[in-house]
């Protein structure tokens, strides 16, 4: 059965009624498709084409699923529709350097849009946030956050499932002074390869780890593309710092979170490129 992938940016998306058609499928990442305009058409948003952006997740689906959710948006073909499916470009990042073509979403008809306009306009284009419920993203751990205990100790109670993910063309290196002596950091390798886990977490969970990696002052959060054992991609949000100092050392506790972290799915299967000289 062929996979198509679906950008849901209101009832289907996380913490609303219709999510449970999209869970159990594979979550690609949070991104936004740019020439829309986001409307509040009371219980439910619309996007309609505009100089806007509308946020949202993006899943892959199978076609039986979709057929299920055109029955649910009454997508039929016909003139009379409220919703069209469109295919459309999804970005991933704000540099726009992630993006996936032919993604399906479901839009407001055209002929609809004196109508549509005269409703309130969603000006941020995120309806979750519009609406105060929590976000999906998805977050890369490579460091010590790969650590069960790291992760309750900051304050992640629920320890989400764990996806075994590489980040291809990039290594490790220890280089952002912390308590550790030198804390991990992402350089770009072109032959690199950097092991961790891929966890998803509502963006009000992820502010605990911003917190306790000091986001914005010491690490800012880039979006970068992971693989899974089976190739498949998501992109996910990680920590990169861009204030080091290159004559630090990190400690032999600080490598050892990170190898106890890495072994309880990796089972040493995977070392990071730029770890095996530190350890």
């Amino acid at each position: 059965m062929s996979r198509v992938y679906i950008f849901a940016y209101g009832s289907f998306r996380y913490g609303y009624e219709l999510h449970h058609l999209v869970k159990k499928h594979r979550f690609v990442g949070k991104g936004y498709v740019d020439g829309y305009e986001l409307y509040d058409l009371r219980g439910y948003p619309g996007a309609l084409k505009g100089d806007g952006v509308v946020v949202g997740e993006v899943y892959e689906i199978d076609e039986r699923t979709l057929r299920l959710m055109d029955e649910i948006e009454g997508f039929e073909g016909s003139e009379d529709d409220l919703f069209v499916r469109t295919s459309v470009r999804v970005y991933f990042d704000d540099r726009r350097k992630y993006y996936y073509d032919n993604v399906q979403m479901y839009a407001i008809n055209p002929s609809l849009e004196r109508e549509i306009r005269s409703r309130p306009r969603i000006e941020s284009g995120d309806y979750s946030a519009y609406m105060g419920m929590p976000s999906l993203i998805n977050y890369f751990a490579y460091a010590e956050n790969t650590n069960s205990i790291v992760l309750e100790e900051r304050g992640i109670d629920k320890i989400p499932r764990k996806i075994k993910v590489v980040l291809k063309g990039y290594e490790l290196t220890f280089n952002v002074p912390c308590q550790w002596g030198a804390c991990a950091n992402l350089r770009e390798n072109p032959a690199g390869v950097v092991c961790g886990y891929l966890y998803q977490l509502t963006d009000q969970e992820l502010k605990f780890l911003d917190k306790a990696e000091s986001n914005l002052i010491r690490y800012i959060k880039e979006v970068v593309r992971v693989e899974d054992p089976e190739g498949r991609e998501y992109f996910a949000y990680a920590y990169v710092s861009p204030t080091v100092d290159y004559n630090l050392k990190p400690t032999k506790d600080y490598i050892s979170l990170i190898l106890e972290g890495l072994n309880e799915e990796w089972k040493g299967s995977c070392i990071s490129t730029g770890l095996k000289e530190v350890m």
